[in-house]
C-alpha cells in the first residue's frame, strides 16, 4: 500500500488502562491541548477526573483516559518530529487510531466512546461473564476447539486472536470453566481477565445494535496514514472500510497478529506503543521477536532510533 519505512503507532484498550496515566503528558503543550478539548466536549476537568480513585470502576472514565491519552501523546510525538507509516488501536484504542489518523474528529469519538461504555452497562456483569485469555503455543487452535466443542451459535467465541501464544475467550461463567477444563487439558493456561465485560459475538450484539445510530452519523475522512482496524486486520486508508470495520468492531474478534504482520507489511521497522506500561509490543514480538519496540508514557519517552530529530533519539528498548 505505501512505499515508506518508518515507526507504526499502536495504541491500547481496556487493558492499558491505568488512573492517572494522561498526567506525564500535560507537560507538553501539544497533548495538554487536547486534553483541555476534551474537557469542553465533557464539560469538565477530565485529568482530575481520572486521577479520581473513586472513578476506577467507572468504563466511561477508564476508556475515556486510555483513548485521550493515546491521542494526546501520539499528537506530542508527532510535533517532536515522529512520521508514522501506519496506526493500530486494540479494542477501544481502535478509536484513538482513527483520530490520530484524521479519519474521525476528536470530539465525536470522545462522545462516541462515552455512550459506548455506558452501552456496555448492558453487557451480562463480569461475574456472570467475561473473558480470558488462553496463554500458551497454538493458543488460537486450542480457543477455537474450544468454542467448537461449546457449539456453534453459542456465548462462547474467540474474542481476540492476539498473538501465537494468547487468544481471548468470551463467554459465560459456564462456558469459560468447561472451556478451561479443555484449555488445561491440553497444556495451555486459560487466565480471567477480572473486571472485563464480554466482547464479541451475541453476548453483545444488543450494545452493537444500540451503537449503530452513532456509528451512522460519525463523518469520516480519508486518513492520513493506513489504519489496521481490529475486525479484519486489512489495512486501509478507505473511510467506507474503516467504517465497516467499526461497525463489526464489538461483535468480531480482534485480530492483532494479524495486525502485527501487516504493520511490517507496511513498512513499519518499528513500533511505538503510546500507553502507560508494555501490553502491545510484548505480543507483537511474538510475531516479530526482532521488531524494535519502544513504550511512549510521557514526552519524555525513548522513540525508535529510525525517528529522526535530535529530541527524539538516543533510545532504549522497553
Amino acid at each position: 500500500m505505501t512505499a515508506a519505512r518508518g515507526p507504526a503507532v499502536v495504541l491500547p484498550g481496556e487493558d492499558g488502562s491505568r488512573p492517572g496515566m494522561v498526567d506525564p503528558w500535560l507537560a507538553d503543550p501539544v497533548a495538554a491541548a487536547t486534553v483541555r478539548e476534551v474537557d469542553s466536549v465533557v464539560g469538565r476537568d477530565v485529568a482530575a477526573w481520572w486521577r479520581d480513585p473513586a472513578t476506577a470502576p467507572d468504563l466511561a472514565a477508564t476508556h475515556l483516559e486510555v483513548v485521550v491519552t493515546g491521542v494526546a501523546g501520539t499528537r506530542a510525538l508527532v510535533a517532536r518530529g515522529l512520521d508514522p507509516v501506519a496506526v493500530a488501536g486494540h479494542g477501544v484504542g481502535e478509536f484513538a487510531a482513527l483520530v490520530v489518523a484524521g479519519a474521525l474528529p476528536l470530539e465525536q469519538v470522545v462522545e462516541l466512546v462515552h455512550w459506548r461504555a455506558e452501552l456496555l452497562s448492558l453487557a451480562p456483569r463480569p461475574s456472570c461473564a467475561g473473558l480470558a485469555a488462553v496463554l500458551g503455543p497454538g493458543a488460537a487452535a486450542v480457543a477455537r476447539e474450544a468454542v467448537e466443542v461449546a457449539g456453534a451459535g453459542g456465548p462462547l467465541c474467540v474474542s481476540a486472536l492476539d498473538a501465537p501464544g494468547r487468544a481471548v475467550l468470551s463467554g459465560g461463567r459456564a462456558e469459560l470453566a468447561h472451556a478451561g477444563e479443555l484449555v488445561r487439558a491440553a497444556g495451555l493456561e486459560l487466565v480471567r481477565l477480572p473486571g472485563r465485560a464480554p466482547c464479541g459475538g451475541r453476548l453483545v450484539q444488543a450494545v452493537a445494535d444500540h451503537l449503530a445510530a452513532a456509528l451512522a452519523d460519525l463523518e469520516w475522512s480519508v486518513p492520513s496514514v493506513p489504519v489496521v482496524p481490529n475486525a479484519d486486520g486489512e489495512p486501509t486508508r478507505d473511510p467506507g472500510r474503516l467504517a465497516a470495520a467499526l461497525r463489526r468492531h464489538l461483535t468480531a474478534p480482534v485480530l492483532w497478529e494479524a495486525t502485527s504482520r501487516a504493520l511490517v507489511e507496511l513498512g513499519a521497522t518499528s513500533v511505538v506503543e503510546v500507553g502507560a506500561e508494555p501490553l502491545l509490543g510484548p505480543w507483537i514480538r511474538q510475531v516479530h521477536p526482532g521488531l524494535p519496540v519502544r513504550l511512549a508514557d510521557g514526552p519524555g519517552s525513548p522513540a525508535p532510533a529510525d525517528v529522526p530529530g535530535p529530541a527524539l533519539a538516543g533510545s532504549a528498548p522497553r
